[in-house]
């Protein structure tokens, strides 16, 4: 008697470890496009903070703005978000380009303000700036996010971008 006390106290004990794992394993897909896009390519839609993709922008100035930075043969990610007439474009530099960086930079910066001259640009090739768009962009998919919020955490994009410099 004694002994089936304690093989069934350690088969709890194992099935109870066992449980915590899975249990800790199984995320709801949190975070997925934003883990993965550093590594491959996210490819996510331009976004406005107040209007939403493209909605009731001038024409498609971010689609063009997104496709205007894509066209760079060194470059192979892009994402753009707009809040009035900021625009923060952060893109991905092919490996073998990483030493050209700020020519790019600056390439991309001079193409932007030629074309679209009314508009000010946040341009950034930081990964941390990526990946930051990358979650604005995923708040912004949501439909319930507060105008607010999202102004506030494109603010806060801006001001890691100052900081870098």
């Amino acid at each position: 008697m004694f002994r089936q006390g304690r093989y069934f106290k350690g088969s709890l004990l194992v099935f109870m470890v066992i449980l915590c794992v899975l249990t800790g394993c199984s995320n709801k897909n949190d975070g997925k496009t934003e883990n993965l896009a550093m590594i491959k390519r996210t490819n996510p839609e331009p976004m406005d903070i107040i209007n939403g993709m493209d909605g009731k922008d001038e024409k498609g100035l971010i689609s063009k703005v997104k496709e205007t930075v894509a066209n760079e043969d060194t470059i192979y990610d892009v994402i753009v978000v707009k809040n009035e007439k900021k625009i923060i474009v952060a893109y991905k530099v092919k490996h073998l380009q990483r030493f050209h960086m700020k020519k790019i930079e600056k390439t991309v910066t001079e193409n932007l303000e030629e074309k679209f001259p009314d508009n000010d640009f946040i341009v950034s090739s930081d990964y941390k700036i990526f990946l930051e768009s990358v979650r604005l962009n995923e708040l912004l998919k949501e439909k319930d996010v507060p105008e607010k919020k999202a102004i506030k955490k494109f603010k806060e994009i801006e001001e890691l971008q100052k900081e870098l410099i």
